[in-house]
């Protein structure tokens, strides 16, 4: 295999891997209203499936580096894709919430960290000099890998039911596992061991964990999952396994120049606040377009716009010159847009034509790029000059933290107005929207309270 060939696997590798996991949270989303009615479960149900899926790829993320240095990152990845595949196959045979929950968890252990596998991938199959592209193609992946996921999704969910969208997902994955074998040959062990511990973020996700199951009225204890129980139990050894073999290798825990850093901290904050609001929005947009009446195809149509002015506001965003030091605006516009366009939703429901939302949406389209970009670049800087540095393990921890809480904030809001307080899905769901507003009004008191953003 020639060295251009080679590079073009391994970039096509990075842009699949950033991507399969942003299109299986909007898949998974859009398909949120048919797993329910298949399995019979309630909303709060379906949010608790959704935090024992997160609590296995915080695992998976916390656990890379200690298994990429026994096993090899070659192994790591291969396993890794595999376990997801099968997982993902299993997810659409599953019959009622305990038996899902375990089949997100086997899920969330193989392609928990993929995202992170898309970054390190750049470091250790690219020359210095392409570092840039990789990133590039990264991004592509995360913004336009997903971009058809709505319709596509609505597209298989209509044809085979609820499980069409994990045969859907499990379809993106393959190439994955196609190629990594390809774009590994050369890959060559690099020592990318030494940086800090992302303890503080686990130990913050761990109290938003207990904050969940405290929403969700520990519905799990409910049912009375013995195997989920154990599973939760093996998880929980796993991860103090962890922390005793790197005890015993001297690796640090707690970075001083990491943890004592306050843009590094405000950073991981306001990555936390994009999560909980992009993922939030991703989970309302379908039922509250369901709850109108909307087809799969309108629906999809509008969350793919989305989609698409978000890819973009991408392109818009590289080619300006202000993003080099305007974080705080850039975040502002964004959060701004965002608040805005929650409020049009609001204020359009129930709108005649859905072509109403077009201008929310293209609102809102611009949080998802104008945030969590500058965020990156400019609040989660490398500290110590290895790759665990960089702050991505922390900003994903954060990420699929804020993600549950969002799924679950949303859900048991909404399921309780419906059940409690006898008011229809689409009012119900309309109110979110105001509480999604009250939401951007803090990020973006947030934003400007900073000193530190610039």
């Amino acid at each position: 295999m020639n060295k251009y060939k080679h590079r073009l696997l391994t970039l096509t590798l990075i842009m699949l891997c950033a991507g399969i996991e942003f299109f299986g949270v909007q898949a998974y989303a859009f398909a949120s209203q048919a797993i329910m009615s298949g399995l019979g479960l309630s909303r709060t149900q379906f949010a608790l499936a959704s935090t024992v899926y997160t609590v296995a790829c915080i695992l998976a993320i916390f656990q890379q580096q200690w298994l990429t240095e026994r096993f090899g990152y070659r192994k790591f990845l291969l396993y890794s894709l595999l376990l997801y595949l099968i997982a993902t196959l299993v997810c659409a045979q599953v019959v009622g919430l305990v038996s899902l929950c375990v089949a997100r968890i086997f899920q969330g252990l193989g392609g928990g960290a993929l995202f992170l596998s898309s970054r390190l991938m750049i470091n250790v199959l690219l020359e210095e000099k392409d570092f840039f592209t990789g990133i590039k193609w990264m991004s592509h992946g995360i913004l336009l890998v997903p971009v058809l996921a709505p319709l596509s999704t609505g597209w298989i969910v209509s044809l085979l039911g609820w499980q069409g969208m994990f045969y859907l997902l499990a379809l993106l994955i393959v190439p994955a596992l196609l190629l990594a074998p390809l774009a590994l040959k050369r890959y060559r062990p690099t020592d990318l061991s030494r940086g800090h511990s992302p303890i503080a973020a686990l130990a913050f996700a761990f109290a938003v964990f207990a904050l969940e199951f405290t929403i969700q009225e520990y519905v799990w204890l409910a049912e009375q999952p013995r195997w989920l129980h154990v599973l939760v139990l093996v998880m929980i050894v796993f991860g103090a396994l962890g922390f005793l073999y790197a005890q015993r290798d001297r690796v640090k825990w707690l970075e001083p120049g990491v943890i004592n850093s306050r843009a590094f901290l405000v950073g991981g904050l306001l990555t936390f606040m994009f999560y909980l609001l992009i993922v939030q929005f991703h989970y309302l947009m379908p039922v509250f377009a369901s709850s109108q009446g909307l087809s799969w195809q309108e629906s999809g149509g509008l969350i793919t716009l989305f989609n698409l002015c978000a890819y973009g506001c991408f392109h818009l965003y590289n080619r300006t010159k202000l993003h080099l030091t305007s974080t705080r605006a850039w975040t502002s516009i964004g959060a701004l847009g965002m608040g805005l366009g929650c409020l049009l939703m609001y204020a359009f429901a129930p709108a005649r034509h859905y072509a109403w939302y077009l201008l929310p949406l293209a609102l809102q389209s611009g949080f998802a790029v104008f945030v969590i970009i500058p965020l990156s670049i400019h609040m989660l800087r490398d500290f110590t000059g290895s790759f665990y540095s960089h702050g991505y393990r922390t900003r994903l921890i954060m990420g699929k933290v804020a993600a549950s809480l969002a799924i679950t904030a949303a859900a048991v809001p909404i399921q309780h107005r419906v059940s409690d307080m006898g008011m229809t899905l689409f009012a119900a769901t309309r109110e979110q929207f105001l509480v999604m507003t009250a939401l951007c009004a803090l990020f973006l008191l947030m934003i400007n309270i900073q000193r530190t953003l610039k």
